[in-house]
């Protein structure tokens, strides 16, 4: 005949082996998601060497690294310093406009290849420059408040 026994207890061990499983199971999910969401985000962006960098052309690993990651080799870099150094007049980037109607407003403006800055009307853009006013997708330079705007920067359609 079929005995059936009785157990006195019942045992721990299948619930803690049911809580291990369940949170190893919520680190895999929990590391799955992490990893989805850093293939997302936007790779770092690498410095670059700007053309008519300054290369010490004494320390050789350092100007072949140089070259390497696209920088101008020495000569290049001398015969492109004494063309920048012909040109007296800085380079603009106009990158972006805030402007209302009564001209108010300010303007992003990057300045010989460097970081952009956000400039109000009256404020020095550059050794000679004052930013006069701004408009709609458009910003004037002169030479001071008072004088007449001589550069305007539009940004691109």
């Amino acid at each position: 005949m079929l005995q059936v026994k009785e157990a006195s207890r019942k045992t721990f061990w299948p619930a803690l082996c049911a809580l291990i499983a369940s949170a190893v199971a919520a680190y895999a999910l929990v590391s799955w998601v992490l990893q989805i969401q850093s293939l997302q985000t936007p790779a770092s962006v690498a410095p670059v060497v700007l053309p008519g960098a300054n290369l010490s052309a004494g320390d050789s690993s350092n100007s072949h690294v140089a070259v390497a990651l696209g920088a101008p080799q020495a000569s290049q870099a001398a015969q492109q310093g004494a063309g920048i150094a012909a040109q007296a007049a800085p380079q603009w980037n106009l990158l972006g406009v805030v402007a209302g109607v009564s001209g108010q407003g300010s303007a992003l403006i990057g300045v010989d290849g460097q970081a952009p800055k956000a400039f109000l009307p009256g404020q020095t853009v550059a050794p000679g420059w004052v930013l006069h006013s701004v408009g709609h997708r458009l910003a004037r330079l002169a030479p001071s408040l008072q004088d007449a705007p001589t550069v305007t920067l539009e940004l691109p359609k």
